[in-house]
């Protein structure tokens, strides 16, 4: 029975090659028939796409899309090529510049060598007498200018607190040949005396001064204070921290601050009436 209902399905389809269509036949490249055909037991119908117009219209948005991918594609290609392109000109750009840095920091190091050995040369051809005139004139340059970097610091405190009284005594005779290194600052007894820039404190006694303080502050200069009736904070400090009070002890005969201040290390004092009077409270009377 399946044999022969096979059989006359085939059949079916051979009759239909010869058989007009009836419904929907428009022969149109863009449309789709519908064919009919009697069969032996049931009416068959067949649905087939006519001509290439539906593969080709595919094929043609297919190729639209893949070239608009292309161009997108192309497109950012470009930009990244301008990209790397921009950040190789910057780099060429900054090779040069260190380049020109590195030549000016040896043109300046071979300059600065050549004038240490004409300046050693100079100093060699002079005798005992001129060279220590030149040491002078050179340490008190050096001197100066440290003075006047200090006079002008925003930070550089006055190391006693409030009103205070003194004048410019420097190299005035002293007991045993000694000439004066330091300023008087007078004030009350008892009255905190501050570290006038950051360091390190220690604390030592002798039979001239009395209890006194050594201070070595952060950029090497060093501060001498002495008279002191009592001691503060010892060991690191802050510009400003309380390390001692003013008095009058050893060889004082009023109460006071003697300080001394010698830039670039103990050894080298200057007169420190400059950066007292531009950084203290000083009373006109």
């Amino acid at each position: 029975m399946r044999r022969f209902s096979a059989l006359l399905l085939a059949l079916g389809v051979l009759l239909s090659a010869s058989v007009t269509p009836t419904v929907g036949a428009s022969g149109s490249d863009y449309d789709s028939s519908i064919v009919e055909a009697d069969g032996p037991v049931d009416t068959l119908v067949f649905v087939r796409s006519t001509g290439l117009a539906p593969l080709v219209t595919a094929a043609g948005r297919i190729g639209l899309v893949a070239q608009e991918g292309i161009t997108e594609a192309t497109d950012r290609l470009g930009l990244l090529s301008g990209i790397v392109a921009d950040l190789g000109s910057r780099n060429r750009a900054a090779v040069e510049a260190l380049d020109v840095a590195n030549r000016l920091l040896a043109e300046q190091f071979h300059g600065a060598v050549e004038v240490r050995s004409t300046y050693q040369a100079i100093v060699e051809q002079l005798d005992e007498s001129d060279r220590r005139r030149l040491e002078e004139a050179t340490r008190t340059r050096r001197n100066t200018s440290a003075v006047v970097r200090v006079v002008n610091s925003t930070e550089w405190i006055c190391p006693v607190v409030g009103v205070t009284r003194f004048i410019d005594t420097w190299g005035e005779a002293r007991s045993g040949n000694r000439t004066h290194e330091g300023v008087d600052i007078a004030a009350p007894s008892n009255t905190p005396v501050v570290a006038p820039v950051s360091g390190r404190v220690t604390y030592r006694w002798d039979s001239i001064g009395g209890r006194s303080f050594d201070l070595v502050a952060d950029n090497g200069d060093y501060y001498f204070g002495t008279h002191l009736r009592r001691f503060g904070i010892e060991g690191r400090v802050a510009a400003g921290d309380n390390i001692g009070f003013v008095g009058s002890d050893g060889n004082a005969d009023a109460n006071i601050l003697h300080l001394e201040y010698h830039p670039g290390g103990r050894g080298n004092p200057v007169n420190p009436y400059p950066l007292a009077y531009a950084h203290c409270d000083r009373s006109n009377g």
